[in-house]
């Protein structure tokens, strides 16, 4: 009988043995960050005494640069230009430093990670639109290479983020639903399924916080677009003015509240989170209050921040939240 195949470490390992963050066991592999000599010397004894043998392909890239960014992209939705937004954003800037993209699809996970790294194309990376809990942080750490993040994950052990305030945004969101004397905020989009996305999570727990005391009641809308007019009206009380706010979702179903001509209703208040123009859906919608997403603006903070951290000699990783604006008709 064949011997079971014993696992390869992983720089995990290393830091648990360590007893260090796995973003200190990167540092100290590949000296992009000041480490303390006591901490340098209890990784490089993990190291020794696991056998771990880290990838090269980071070590490379500090002396043989390649002038690509690799941008890992979520899978693009049906009908959805919100992905390109930043793609072409993100783009844009990486060229006005010199760097050129190449795309890897969020649909490979891990091994997307690993298989980008293993080539040694890339110099950095930028993973957009990150689980709560993200497979790919890992394999990015264990590569070395400077890396930024679009999308706040629970446990973020290094990395720079850069990202929309999304729980500033549900503390916005529920004050200006009280402002307009509405007792009941409906949000559609299927936030209740979404958690497990960074964003509709960090957005819930601001509605959640904001509304706490209030009496305003918060309801998840689940159902298809096409009959959501419907319930959203047969669960408002007697005159009980209702607003609704989606996170994903927004053009289909302001589309379909535009047909019914529920959007003339004065019991009913619009908010919509969206960076198009509205007034394409139906010109009901120029008086309908909305948020400014600013996805230009964190694509174009995102390459600078990967910019900073390839240039910059001991630049720290950091977390840059950028706060959501009302655009008003």
């Amino acid at each position: 009988m064949s011997a079971t195949r014993r696992r390869a470490p992983t720089s995990q390992d290393v830091a648990r043995l360590a007893g260090v963050s796995q973003s200190t066991v990167s540092y100290v592999l590949t000296g992009s960050r000041p480490i303390s000599e006591a901490t340098r010397q209890r990784v490089e004894e993990a190291i020794a005494k696991l056998g771990y043998h880290p990838n090269s392909g980071a070590r490379t890239l500090r002396s043989r640069r390649s002038g690509v960014i690799g941008l890992m992209v979520p899978e693009p939705y049906a009908d959805d230009g919100v992905l390109m937004q930043f793609i072409g954003a993100i783009a844009r800037e990486s060229q006005r430093f010199g760097y050129d993209i190449l795309l890897v699809t969020a649909q490979e996970g891990a091994r997307g990670i690993h298989r980008v790294v293993r080539t040694g194309v890339c110099e950095a990376l930028i993973l957009m639109e990150l689980g709560r809990r993200d497979e790919r942080v890992a394999p990015v750490l264990d590569s070395g290479l400077p890396f930024v993040t679009i999308g706040k994950p629970d446990e973020f052990p290094g990395g720079s983020v850069v990202d929309l305030d999304f729980e500033l945004l549900g503390r916005m969101v529920v004050d200006r639903v009280l402002a307009e004397s509405c007792g009941r905020l409906l949000l559609f989009g299927a936030p209740g399924t979404k958690r497990h996305r960074n964003d509709v999570a960090r957005f819930l727990g601001g509605v959640e916080d904001q509304a706490a005391g209030t009496g305003l009641r918060i309801e998840l809308d689940a159902g298809p677009v096409a009959d959501m007019p419907e319930r959203a009206w047969d669960g408002a009380g007697p005159g009980e003015r209702t607003a609704m706010f989606g996170i994903t979702g927004v053009a289909p179903a302001l589309f379909a509240l535009a047909a019914t001509g529920a959007l003339a209703d004065p019991d009913r208040l619009m908010i919509a989170l969206t960076g198009d123009d509205l007034t394409s859906v139906s010109p009901l919608l120029t008086a309908v209050p909305r948020i400014d997403p600013r996805r230009v603006e964190i694509s174009e903070l995102a390459v600078r921040e990967l910019v900073r951290l390839l240039r910059e000699d001991g630049a720290g990783a950091r977390t840059t939240l950028v706060e959501p604006r009302w655009v008003e008709g």
